[in-house]
């Protein structure tokens, strides 16, 4: 190979690179997708967790709905932090909140002493949850 070539080699390769690893990243609107579909799959977990408050449930059982909706915040928030970081704030700061109500109920505690205080909390993160999913733009489900 020439002098010639090489020298323009390099800058090839080196733009080739380049093009491949824009290519590789997400677009904004894949980043919206995939946050809507988290947020789909939380709101899901959310409305597991209210259908477990009814007489009869056990702490047990609340706090294992609950931890289902910890593990899709968490995904949640893996998927919108390039999208919507403020509003995921929010819906985190309400899902704090939220688990530290379910942590409160004493485990001698009948279940229906917490329900409404637990009922509150969950639509508290909906709520939050319902503005995170305005600001993304999701379709409506």
């Amino acid at each position: 190979m020439s002098r010639t070539h090489a020298i323009l080699a390099v800058p090839a390769a080196i733009g080739t690179a380049i093009v491949l690893l824009t290519g590789c990243s997400s677009s904004p609107q894949e980043n919206a997708t995939q946050a809507c579909t988290a947020a789909k799959a939380f709101a899901g977990a959310v409305k597991g967790f209210e259908d477990t408050l009814k007489p009869g449930a056990t702490v047990g059982e609340i706090q294992a709905a609950r931890d289902q909706v910890q593990k899709t915040r968490e995904d949640l928030d893996k998927a919108a932090e390039q999208v919507a970081k403020d509003r995921t704030e929010a819906v985190n700061k309400a899902t704090d909140e939220f688990n530290k109500a379910v942590d409160d109920i004493p485990n001698d505690a009948t279940v229906s002493q917490a329900i409404n205080s637990l009922r509150e909390e969950a639509a508290n993160v909906k709520a939050q949850l319902k503005n995170l999913t305005i600001d993304l733009k999701c379709p409506a489900s």
